[in-house]
């Protein structure tokens, strides 16, 4: 692993019960750090969007987002976070939710502080056990000489058909039309081990075939779907490599092309969205604005920006609209934007961070309590159940708990002060 801990947000609505779990449990004694928590779903989704945690142990019954939904959402932004319900209701459509959304332990209440380390031990195990399946094994090179080729010698395109059959006899196995892209992974000390965990992760969703090259891992990747489930794939991807590789890895990748005869060009465009990142993440081609083959920033801005580009500033640009102007909308969340914008939840997310400085749902908060603010200072009359219902809340008790976490005063109170400000 590349970190000592694997880290952890607790949720329960319950004070004493999460106080004791969080204060109580040795935490790092038995492999784990605790970084935050949070006593409705609100804030826990809050937080991992903010902390990225491995592990979430969570109540199932919660204010305001329940511990399914919960769990849903952060499988969005987060693919492979450990995820445990601790529940006092023993009831099978609980279970059979927990089995839905992949949760890695089911804990019933009441449960003592030693039940529940001896749980997190087991839970520890089973990640550990998850990680150790995708580290690095020792590989013997096959089809990697012929991939080397099509990506790195410019003038391989002439031997594309003859690579097409050889890489199909070593078992990548893709009939045309098909579409191809490259992924360039810079990680610390790549080499061909590390290069055989990529594959084994890649290979749930693709062909591929991935080999070590100086200070980076190059992966051919070949779709029959026209690559509809790149966002998942990418999210595990990245993550894994983060968790087992280098915490500090960059993805780049290239454009989607239709041919073994641009694979070279599709290996320049991966590592040159790569050489352009100033910090982890992943980094696709078409993000960059292209000017005669060179990558170029705004006017006034000094050296790369990932976020300078055309392609994801108008991806951003275009959710803040949705923002702005659906907000009173209540089933608008990261999902449903990332859906009509046709990317990955995850990719949003993080784009709309380094974008407009904070996460898809504090964004949506932030536009949803500044109108509410205007609502109530200017129409004195109108019902706070109004107010929230206008600004995409059906729950009045949910609505004054994030104007008051947000503006620092309740609906109700702020009401009193400028009625009595009026005076």
């Amino acid at each position: 692993m590349s970190e000592e801990f694997y880290t952890v947000v607790v949720a329960d609505d319950e004070p004493g019960l999460r106080e004791a779990v969080c204060s109580m449990i040795r935490w790092e004694e038995i492999g784990f750090r605790l970084v935050g928590s949070a006593g409705n779903g609100l804030d826990a989704l809050q937080l991992v969007e903010q902390l990225q945690p491995d592990l979430l142990l969570t109540d199932i019954q919660m204010p305001f987002i329940s511990g399914t939904e919960l769990a849903k959402s952060v499988r969005e932004i987060q693919p492979l976070i450990a995820i445990a319900f601790l529940s006092g209701y023993d009831d099978f459509e609980y279970a059979q939710r927990a089995i839905e959304n992949r949760v890695i332990s089911y804990l019933l209440k009441p449960i003592s502080m030693a039940e529940l380390t001896n749980a997190l031990r087991e839970i520890h195990a089973k990640m550990e056990q998850r990680f150790l399946e995708l580290r690095p094994v020792d590989v013997h090179i096959s089809k990697h000489l012929t991939t080397a080729s099509l990506l790195l010698d410019p003038y391989a395109a002439c031997c594309a058909d003859e690579a097409e059959k050889e890489l199909h006899e070593s078992g990548m196995i893709f009939t045309p039309p098909y579409s191809l892209s490259v992924f360039s992974i810079r990680v610390s000390n790549p080499d061909q081990r590390s290069a055989h965990m990529i594959d084994r992760i890649l290979r749930k969703y693709f062909s591929c075939c991935s080999f070590a090259s100086g200070d980076r891992i190059l992966s051919l990747v070949i779709s029959e779907d026209g690559f509809q489930h790149l966002g998942a794939a990418l999210d595990e991807l990245y993550y894994a490599c983060r968790r087992i590789l280098d915490e500090n890895c960059v993805l780049g990748i290239s454009r989607v092309h239709s041919s073994l005869r641009s694979c070279h060009d599709a290996c320049r465009e991966a590592t040159g969205a790569q050489r352009k990142a100033t910090e982890p993440g992943i980094f696709r081609y078409e993000d960059f604005e292209e000017t005669e083959g060179r990558f170029i920033s705004p006017p006034g801005q000094q050296g790369p920006s990932p976020l300078s580009a055309s392609g994801v500033g108008s991806l951003c640009q275009q959710a803040m609209r949705i923002i702005a102007t659906e907000y009173q909308d209540e089933s608008l969340s990261l999902s449903s934007v990332s859906d009509r914008l046709h990317v990955n939840p995850n990719y949003l997310s993080a784009n709309m961070k380094k974008y407009a400085g904070d996460t898809f749902i504090n964004l949506l908060i932030r536009e949803r309590m500044e109108h509410a603010l205007q609502i109530l200072q200017q129409s004195g009359n109108v019902r706070i159940a109004e107010v929230a219902a206008k600004c995409g809340y059906s729950d009045q008790h949910y609505f004054s708990y994030c104007f008051k976490k947000y503006h620092g005063i309740s609906p109700a109170r702020l009401r009193r002060t400028e009625a009595g400000d009026s005076v």
